[in-house]
This record gives C-alpha cells, sequence and structure tokens, in this order.
C-alpha cells in the first residue's frame, strides 16, 4: 500500500498541474503520514521486544553453554533481522513523505 502511494504522490507533485487541487492532495496526504506513523509505532514495539527476547536466548545459551538452544535463537535472529529491514523502510518513507508535505504547503500557498 505504502510503495503504491509513494509512487503516485511523487507523480503528482512532479506533474505540478495548476489544475489539480492541492489542498485536498494535502489533507490525504496528513492522513496517509498518520496512518504510516502509526504503523511505524507498532513496529518499533515489536522489534524492541522481538529483540529483548533474542538477547535473553542468546544470554540463555551463553549461561548455561547449551547449543541445542540454537535452534530457538536463529529464527528469532532472522525475525528480528526481517523487523529492523521494514522498519527501516518504514521509517525512511515517512522522512521523504514529510518533505513531500512540505511540498504541498507552499503549492497550497499560491
Amino acid at each position: 500500500m505504502f510503495k503504491k502511494y509513494d509512487s503516485e504522490i511523487r507523480k503528482i507533485v512532479a506533474a505540478k498541474d495548476p489544475n489539480t487541487n492541492w489542498k485536498n492532495i494535502l489533507e490525504d496526504h496528513k492522513e496517509i503520514i498518520s496512518k504510516i506513523q502509526h504503523e511505524r509505532l507498532i513496529h518499533l514495539l515489536v522489534t524492541i521486544f522481538v529483540g529483548m527476547i533474542m538477547a535473553a536466548t542468546a544470554l540463555i545459551i551463553i549461561v548455561t553453554e547449551k547449543i541445542t538452544l540454537l535452534f530457538l535463537c536463529a529464527p528469532l535472529l532472522l525475525l528480528f533481522l526481517g523487523y529492523l529491514f521494514h522498519y527501516r523502510f518504514l521509517e525512511n518513507t515517512t522522512q521523504k513523505w514529510y518533505l513531500v508535505e512540505e511540498q504541498l504547503k507552499k503549492y497550497t500557498r499560491k
């Protein structure tokens, strides 16, 4: 959803069509930003939780010296890395959209 919207809003902003209702686009864009901010927060909390569980599991493996517990820690590590990459995508997209919002504000002032 976010990738599709990102390409659409970039096309709209790049076109600079004078017949475009920039105020409506800005309002819609702010709504989408609030949605991605919410998703970003949820993913941050989940990423922190998975990271803490993974670290605790790794600590238990080190303290107990039971190598068989690696079967538990390895999937957690992969899950944690997946969440990190997805959170990075959400954070970078949000930062780009803040810049788009500033451009849209300039268009509404004209």
